[in-house]
């Protein structure tokens, strides 16, 4: 039986623009905040493969509010999200029997793609580090609920 994915509500979809937006303008006075960006990279390819291209504007929207917030180049996430859906999840896709081991292998690639954006355009530092990890961590736990 399939199950109905929270991504299919365009509502659900607006309210995850406004709630990532915010916080992740809000979270970097302190810190470095790439907040849900594994989320919304699932929501994209979600948005992609039903071709839900309302959607897909206000998940573009909120990834350039997260590269906003972050100091990275304005498209980038998205040109790293289409990048793996169109060549990176065909060749896996077939690798893999298990939905969510496929996700989190898919939310591993996005995240280390964010590493690699992050290391060109500032240090490397320790704190990069272990907020992306506790990122994915998070992300992790939520495509779970998905």
């Amino acid at each position: 039986m399939n199950k109905i994915s929270i991504f299919s509500n365009p509502m659900n979809i607006f309210f995850m623009f406004v709630i990532v937006s915010g916080i992740n303008i809000l979270m970097p006075v302190h810190f470095i905040s790439i907040l849900m960006a594994g989320f919304v990279f699932m929501a994209f390819l979600y948005c992609i493969q039903y071709k839900y291209y309302y959607s897909l504007f206000f998940i573009i929207m909120t990834f350039i509010f997260i590269e906003i917030s972050s100091g990275l180049n304005i498209g980038t996430l998205s040109l790293l999200s289409f990048f793996i859906y169109l060549f990176l999840i065909p060749r896996i896709k077939y690798f893999l029997s298990s939905k969510i081991f496929y996700l989190v292998i898919l939310n591993m690639i996005f995240y280390f793609g964010v590493f690699i954006l992050f290391l060109m355009n500032s240090e490397m530092n320790q704190t990069l580090v272990s907020k992306i990890i506790l990122n994915y961590i998070l992300d992790i736990f939520l495509i779970s609920f998905i």
